[in-house]
């Protein structure tokens, strides 16, 4: 008996508000974001949805208050749930690092009734989820079994990578999110700290001084995890600092000139609070 195939039609797929999608990628029919929120005091708005990431920092530059974060509750994710569970055959959720977050458990807790409903922590974080979900739709759109699904999945989180340049730690710091990258040291004489995620923790990868060396470094670490005639698909994004992506796409297509950027994703309101602004960042997968 030849297994069902799963396609665009009778898969949904979920992600939280984290995944830093391009603008109005999650309009796409069965695509639903579930969103984070953000509070300034007393004020609460829903990432992605009430604040475009450009109001964010507007609002981050001019708020005597710092911003904190909160996840979405099991009720939220519930009843995301119950509709999608009735309306598609397979539902895959994917959600950033449980290291960073209690997003993933409360996603979890709500699909555990729904047998067609299958929760990852992904491990990762911000665009580099989105690259995930960008990539399964597309071997959505030519049809491929469960078990191809699984094996594809599998392989995205295990060889998935990101890395990301800050401006400052000080955000990292605040929010308890620096991990293992807490040893480096920045904001001081030109040093750009160098970030990636291993094991669901943000990670040292390097420090250079000034922006130019810091481009370098990215496209390093883009040879480093691929070979010249690798398939290599690449997510950008940045926290209010698009203007670092053009020079930052220049060096990567040098370094690998038949890989393929994919997306441009807009980091918001959640990611903003624990990064920052002035990051730029890329994901890739050697598919």
């Amino acid at each position: 008996m030849t297994a069902a195939r799963l396609t665009l039609d009778n898969t949904a797929i979920v992600a939280d508000s984290t995944c830093d999608p391009p603008p109005g990628y999650f309009d796409q029919p069965g695509l639903v974001m579930v969103p984070l929120k953000v509070h300034f005091g007393d004020e609460t708005y829903r990432d992605q949805v009430d604040l475009t990431p450009q109001e964010f920092f507007a609002k981050l530059a001019e708020s005597p208050v710092l911003p904190t974060t909160s996840q979405p509750t099991v009720g939220e994710f519930a009843n995301e749930y119950a509709r999608l569970s009735r309306d598609y055959e397979r539902v895959f959720a994917f959600h950033l690092s449980s290291e960073m977050s209690g997003t993933y458990q409360a996603s979890a807790t709500a699909a555990s009734r729904y047998p067609n409903i299958e929760v990852y922590d992904t491990r990762l974080v911000s665009a580099t989820v989105t690259l995930l979900i960008d990539r399964l739709r597309a071997r959505l759109a030519e049809g491929l079994t469960l078990d191809e699904a699984h094996a594809y999945i599998d392989h995205f989180l295990a060889n998935g990578a990101m890395v990301f340049q800050v401006a400052t730690l000080e955000y990292l710091r605040r929010g308890g999110r620096i991990g293992r990258a807490q040893s480096m040291v920045g904001d001081v004489f030109g040093i750009r700290p160098l970030i990636t995620i291993e094991d669901g923790v943000l990670t040292a990868y390097d420090k250079v001084r000034g922006e130019r060396r810091a481009l370098e470094a990215m496209g390093r670490f883009l040879t480093q995890r691929s070979a010249p005639d690798d398939p290599v698909k690449l997510a950008t994004w940045s926290t209010n600092a698009d203007d670092k992506l053009p020079p930052l796409e220049q060096v990567l297509l040098a370094a690998r000139p038949r890989a393929e950027i994919v997306l441009h994703g807009q980091a918001g309101a959640v990611v903003g609070t624990h990064g920052g602004p002035g990051i730029f960042a890329f994901a890739m997968i050697v598919e």
